[in-house]
């Protein structure tokens, strides 16, 4: 039991990775936005294309 607590305190007063776990947690953030956003991009490009292609076939017609 002992030696787990060692390791255990050891392990919390390790810092040597800290930041490169903060730029991995940045980085998941700015990716989820840019998921995110470039799916309400693509919505809005179709809705609008769709609209277009209605428009042009109610004028033909």
């Amino acid at each position: 039991m002992g030696e787990q607590m060692r390791i255990l305190q050891s392990l919390l007063r390790q810092t040597n990775g800290s930041v490169c776990v903060e730029y991995l947690l940045l980085l998941t953030v700015v990716g989820i936005g840019a998921i995110v956003g470039l799916a309400e991009l693509r919505d809005a490009v179709v809705n609008e294309l769709t609209e277009l292609a209605d428009t042009i076939t109610t004028l033909v017609i």
